[in-house]
């Protein structure tokens, strides 16, 4: 009989219950419920509701990393962006409701793990700025090395916008439309 891996039925019952709740309306209460955990064991694994969602955002964001990281195995560095494009749009419509808040937390300073919530984007960010620093500088462009973090976050920024609004707005396009669209634009 397979192990149960508690923590993680905890994190997904959390991003389901924040997706209809938002974080601040999630209740512990809920939580255990959609986990099918006693409350106890919710205090077990975690020490708060905040560490949970530190957890599920922490989690998010490693994942997607590692979906970058994976995407640009073997790839030439020309090809890397639509590479790792690709693989962002796919790891995120894997999980719309984790991908939503995400993108509803990223921005947010008030949260007790907005440090580490920073942490997690800036590895993603840091990622999303070498390839495009990889992709000039395979290109001859003289500029490369001008590439900053601030041009890795508006490349996942705009692959996260993008992201949901296909998914939420527009799922009649394929993900080569969205991508074509996105990688146009820089």
């Amino acid at each position: 009989m397979a192990r149960v891996n508690t923590k993680q039925l905890i994190r997904d019952a959390a991003v389901r219950v924040a997706a209809e709740h938002g974080i601040s309306g999630a209740s512990m209460d809920q939580i255990a419920e959609a986990a099918g955990v006693a409350k106890g064991s919710l205090y077990y694994n975690f020490a708060s509701k905040d560490a949970i969602f530190e957890a599920v955002i922490q989690g998010g964001f490693e994942h997607l990393a590692e979906a970058v990281d994976a995407a640009r195995e073997g790839v030439a560095p020309a090809d890397a962006p639509r590479a790792v494009a690709g693989a962002t749009l796919e790891t995120l419509r894997g999980n719309l409701d984790l991908a939503k808040l995400m993108a509803s937390e990223v921005f947010r300073t008030d949260r007790p793990w907005a440090s580490a919530m920073d942490l997690a984007r800036s590895s993603v960010v840091v990622r999303f700025r070498d390839v495009l620093r990889d992709a000039r500088a395979a290109a001859g462009d003289p500029t490369a090395d001008e590439v900053t973090e601030i041009a890795g976050a508006a490349f996942f920024g705009a692959l996260a916008g993008a992201c949901l609004d296909w998914l939420l707005f527009r799922q009649d396009q394929s993900m080569e439309q969205v991508l074509d669209q996105v990688l146009r634009a820089h």
